[in-house]
């Protein structure tokens, strides 16, 4: 049960800084239910530029502040600059398609020690599957990644496998709806198991939406209600009806709330 407390506190403290180029795993295909991570989305307007700012509290009590700089240059196609404590840590370009999901990812990115990286992904979409494909300066697949869904959209199975050799790794899971469980498999490329854990799951951890549409109070999605986790959202929005504060708070046991993140957004749109 720690562990899934501890599951509960690194998510909520690091949903913000989760990026596109990350492989998938069910904490952080867990996470993107709750708090999506495409901040450079409206649900009115056309923007032209979208600044995102976020204070981070991580579980050491380390605090740092992310800036995200979007610009929109065509309907389809996102520059985005990543700043942590206002050293940039990436830079990056997002190709879209209609539905405004991102098709195509191309970053340079910073390593701890300075040193940059680039990192070019393909993504494609079929009915309840999300395909991931790492390229290589040539544009060729040297990684490729599946992760299928159920019709709740939960994850079932992520599969990665190294293009070109032998290996390849399997997460799989399976969900006790009626008791509210799941159970979480992971095997390498031998067929043998490397992690089992079972845990809890909340079909129903939405406790209130305000009438934007947005979650404001809510149970962790892993975390078990008897422990009375909850997770309390504030919002502003702009003349636009677009969020352009987010406070994220938690409560245990009724106890007074907890500030774990402050995201605001600047949005500049389209005459």
């Amino acid at each position: 049960m720690t562990k899934n407390i501890f599951i509960v506190l690194f998510l909520a403290n690091f949903y913000a800084i989760k990026a596109q180029d990350q492989e998938p795993n069910f904490y952080n295909e867990m996470a993107d239910k709750c708090f999506p991570k495409d901040f450079y989305t409206v649900k009115n307007g056309h923007p032209s530029t979208i600044v995102f700012y976020d204070t981070i509290q991580r579980v050491n009590s380390e605090k740092w502040t992310e800036r995200t700089n979007y610009t929109f240059k065509k309907n389809t196609e996102i520059l985005v600059k990543k700043f942590k404590n206002d050293s940039l840590i990436k830079d990056e370009k997002y190709h879209l398609d209609s539905k405004g999901r991102i098709v195509k990812y191309v970053g340079d990115w910073k390593h701890r020690k300075g040193e940059w990286f680039n990192k070019k992904l393909k993504f494609s979409y079929e009915k309840n599957k999300k395909i991931i494909e790492q390229l290589n300066t040539l544009d060729q697949t040297t990684e490729r990644c599946e992760v299928h869904y159920n019709r709740f959209k939960d994850p079932t199975r992520i599969e990665t496998t190294i293009v070109g050799s032998d290996h390849f790794k399997l997460e799989d899971l399976k969900y006790d709806y009626i008791n509210g469980t799941y159970i979480h498999l992971k095997t390498d490329s031998y067929g043998n198991p490397t992690h089992k854990e079972s845990g809890v799951f909340n079909v129903d951890y939405v406790i209130e939406k305000n009438e934007f549409d947005d979650i404001t109070k809510m149970y962790w999605i892993t975390s078990n209600k008897k422990k009375k986790i909850i997770y309390h959202i504030d919002y502003e929005y702009d003349i636009s009806g677009n969020w352009i504060k987010k406070i994220t708070s938690r409560t245990e046991n009724g106890v007074s709330k907890k500030i774990v993140s402050k995201a605001y957004r600047t949005i500049t749109y389209k005459n």
